[in-house]
């Protein structure tokens, strides 16, 4: 039983009754946020309670003001999306989006032929609630790290921010869990509106956090889900139930309305949501490695996305990128083959996590063929790199990828957790998974850098070499509770080898 004035008692659209606990912080209500940035157009994602119609302004020193519109409805929660355009390219101009009373500032994106120097920042598992001795809902210690790390990427000049899946938890915390409030069982699950309401509420339960709410608005920002925003695993179970089938319709429904509609070309539709965008000679090519996963069938990525990868990767666009960032939520070599073939044949939820991982015996056929095609596209010329960004592990670490007898290196630097504590038992198997990489690895040659356990985000910089090509440097940036400061505990750079 709850204490008075802790729960909220709301009708869903169906007319049943769900009881939820409130969020420590109340939940988003109307805001605004940038999304995707060009040379040309900027991205404005919002949420207006009640407004018939999102108005936005865009503001270009030299121009007259760009003014668009959007109609509203409750259908889609009174969240919209708008682009909007300037007259003429104006490569790396400010510019002030305004939405109601809120001003986002930023940067158009660098001319597509620029190679200059940037840096981007990028982070995965946002939990800032955790349960007080009582059971009850309270924000983490672990949140303090917000406002840090937005005057830290504004002070460092970060033109963008990747978050890179798990940005809402909605089946950490049983209180404000999706599953474990709903009517219903497995067998027999409530309707699809009252599911998609439970979805909305903890989606904006978690993104109204104040300090994660503040840095989204401070920088462009780009997602993509993984398990957590839908639920635990999702995918590498070895079996659906209706309700699992039915909350993953629901959830993609809200992580559209929320999350994916900022993203450039982002729309309700049906996933996977994967997507490209590039900044100068950067590209960066963004996977869904949720939307098609099925375990009993070996589909990682569906076909719709891999042929979209071979596409991309053929192209005229692709043919012109000095460096690609391909961002998979789920890390292509932190986890080693050995454990996977050990654990991933048990019961449980444990061998579900294992299960999970790019080499697990279903999914192992889609790693390699991935890895080709990346390693295959930075071989073909010369000055190009290939980084994977990551996250999802509740550890940041640094691999390279090689293959055995042959040129070509791929990077992956992953960074987790945001705010997300890890368990226990979870940093000891990342001390553990991470080691004898090459263990049932014949094509295959992995090493790892470094590995950090404590939450963290990921700092990139680009700086163009005259030849061609990239100087990469990757920085882990930790989070120390009693200084209330990051330090850098892991870096690692990297230069084109040919």
């Amino acid at each position: 039983m709850r204490r008075e004035g802790e729960s909220d008692i709301q009708a869903t659209p169906a007319g049943e009754i769900v009881t939820l606990t409130r969020f420590p912080g109340g939940e988003l209500h109307d805001g605004a946020e940038l999304g995707a940035v060009t040379e040309q157009t900027v991205r404005v994602w919002a949420r207006q309670p009640g407004a018939p119609t999102l108005i936005a302004r865009l503001e270009i020193p030299g121009f007259s003001p760009v003014v668009g519109s959007v109609p509203l409805s409750a259908e889609t929660d009174w969240t919209g999306v708008l682009t909007l355009s300037a007259p003429a390219p104006v490569p790396d101009q400010p510019f002030v989006c305004i939405v109601g009373e809120r001003r986002l500032s930023g940067r158009f994106a660098p001319a597509p032929d620029e190679h200059c120097a940037f840096a981007f920042a990028f982070g995965s598992c946002h939990r800032p609630y955790e349960l007080d001795p009582d059971g009850h809902v309270r924000l983490s210690e672990r949140a303090k790290l917000y406002p840090a790390m937005r005057e830290e990427l504004l002070t460092q000049g970060a033109r963008f921010l990747l978050l890179c899946g798990d940005q809402v938890y909605s089946d950490a915390l049983p209180p404000i869990s999706v599953r474990e409030n709903l009517p219903g069982d497995e067998d027999h699950p409530p309707p699809l509106e009252t599911i998609i309401e439970a979805y909305r509420r903890v989606t904006r339960g978690y993104l109204g956090e104040a300090g994660f709410r503040a840095l989204r608005e401070a920088f462009p920002t780009y997602c993509i889900w993984d398990d957590h925003d839908i639920f635990t695993t999702w995918g590498s179970r070895l079996h659906e139930s209706p309700l699992d089938r039915r909350l993953f319709h629901a959830a993609s429904r809200v992580y559209c309305e929320y999350q994916h509609s900022r993203n450039p070309g982002g729309s309700l539709k049906e996933p996977p949501y994967h997507y490209t965008f590039r900044f100068g000679t950067a590209g960066f090519l963004v996977l869904d490695v949720r939307g098609a996963r099925h375990y009993p069938s070996g589909t990682l990525l569906g076909t719709q996305q891999w042929e979209d990868i071979q596409r991309f990767l053929g192209s005229a666009e692709a043919a012109s990128l000095h460096t690609l960032f391909v961002v998979t939520s789920i890390p292509v070599a932190h986890v080693s083959r050995w454990l996977v073939r050990l654990f991933q044949r048990l019961p449980g939820h444990l061998a579900d996590e294992v299960r999970d991982r790019w080499c697990s015996d279903a999914f192992i056929e889609s790693r390699n063929r991935l890895l080709s095609a990346l390693f295959d596209w930075q071989t073909a010329a010369p000055y190009r790199q290939v980084a994977l960004l990551s996250g999802d592990v509740h550890a940041a670490s640094a691999f390279t990828i090689r293959r055995r007898g042959k040129f070509g290196a791929i990077l992956e630097c992953t960074s987790s957790p945001l705010t997300t504590k890890a368990t226990r038992l979870e940093r000891w198997l990342n001390l553990i998974a991470t080691r004898a990489p090459n263990l049932l690895e014949p094509e295959l040659h992995f090493e790892r850098h470094f590995l950090v356990l404590a939450n963290n985000h990921g700092l990139v910089r680009l700086r163009p070499l005259p030849g061609g090509g990239h100087h990469i440097e990757f920085t882990v940036r930790a989070w120390e509770e009693r200084s209330r400061a990051f330090r850098p505990a892991g870096r690692l750079a990297s230069a084109p080898e040919f």
